[in-house]
């Protein structure tokens, strides 16, 4: 099956357009930033793909969508996570929901039931069926992509001629936001976290635009990233953009100012993370990124062995950030003597004593 097989066309020139993607069953987030962009029944919601998977509450989030799709303004694009229902019987299903929270663990909190109490996965997937069917039913008519005057909105990305894209590929498409296309519209994607488009050296879960290329990416690491966050892009009436997001990360107060006069900031993200490590303390260790060459301080709660080999943790970013007494930031993480916060999206360094986290 191609794009073309499962394309809406719909007109939003001249109207307020919402656009969210990854949601990741993360209703209370949704809800969240749906009211800090003041949306209406007036305005199109776009929903890029991935309602399922990952955080708390898919179903309820799969039913609040659904309800919001009845209107006429609301439109649901399909996602590779959204496929939940079609892949009960895949055999890497068990060993996945080890890893990560799903549909079928809440069936499972639902019913009071265990895999236990299902003879073969057959039957698992026959029960959750049972009760989902009417759901699957729903995920199946779902289209590929949306296309407008100006815009193409998919979720994972398209190939050169982009009607011809073949749906798992519209679904699964790594990195599309540094590839180039030859759609004639700019195109909007979710799929892969923002932040793994690394420029500048920043770590950064914002919409990221690239009007040369006509790609915008805009899912922002909700349930994937630690620091990550749900992002909305806002096509206003008049064609303008703007961008708006929220996250589960507590707000806190600078009550010191902190500048940093001159430094060049290097980020890693996954899979990228072996390191060659040399002398440190307990506050920062220095170390080679092995892929790049670049030498830099990691801190050292970042670092971790495995077979005699050094890696990061995970995503890591050596940015420290200026702030200023009197400001709020999103605190992610404490750490010996510094802590981990975020601002507008973008995710750095500070020493812990400028914080009030007396509260955390």
């Amino acid at each position: 099956m191609k794009l073309k097989d499962k394309l809406v066309r719909l007109s939003i020139r001249g109207k307020r357009t919402i656009v969210i993607s990854d949601i990741h069953g993360e209703l209370s987030l949704f809800k969240a930033l749906l009211h800090d962009v003041k949306w209406t029944d007036e305005d199109i919601l776009i929903i890029n793909g991935d309602i399922l998977d990952k955080g708390p509450d898919s179903l309820g989030t799969m039913q609040y969508i659904r309800a919001l799709s009845e209107s006429a303004n609301v439109h649901v694009i399909e996602g590779n996570c959204d496929r939940f229902f079609d892949e009960l019987e895949e055999e890497w299903l068990y060993a996945y929901m080890n890893d990560r929270y799903t549909v079928a663990h809440e069936f499972l909190k639902e019913t009071g039931t265990t895999l236990n109490d299902y003879p073969t996965q057959q039957d698992f997937a026959q029960a959750v069926l049972a009760q989902y069917g009417d759901d699957r039913q729903w995920f199946s008519q779902l289209p590929t992509a949306i296309e407008t005057e100006d815009y193409l909105f998919v979720h994972a990305g398209v190939e050169a001629d982009y009607l011809e894209t073949p749906r798992e590929v519209a679904l699964t498409m790594p990195e599309f936001y540094v590839q180039t296309h030859q759609c004639p519209k700019t195109v909007i994607v979710g799929h892969y976290p923002a932040a793994n488009f690394v420029e500048d050296g920043l770590y950064s879960h914002a919409v990221k635009i690239n009007q040369e290329r006509r790609v915008i990416a805009l899912d922002g690491g909700n349930q994937v990233k630690e620091s990550g966050q749900l992002n909305a892009l806002i096509i206003e009436a008049d064609g303008t953009l703007c961008t708006a997001s929220v996250d589960h990360h507590p707000e806190v107060l600078v009550i010191q100012d902190f500048e940093v006069s001159y430094q060049e900031p290097h980020t890693f993200t996954f899979p990228d993370y072996a390191v060659k490590i040399f002398e440190g303390d307990e506050y920062f260790t220095f170390a080679e990124h092995l892929s790049s060459g670049v030498q830099l301080m990691i801190k050292t709660e970042w670092i971790k062995e495995r077979d005699d080999q050094h890696f990061l943790k995970d995503d890591y970013t050596d940015y420290f950030m200026d702030v200023t007494a009197g400001e709020q930031v999103k605190l992610i993480s404490r750490y010996t003597g510094y802590a981990l916060i975020k601002r507008n999206g973008v995710v750095g360094w500070v020493p812990e004593e400028v914080l009030d986290t007396s509260s955390q």
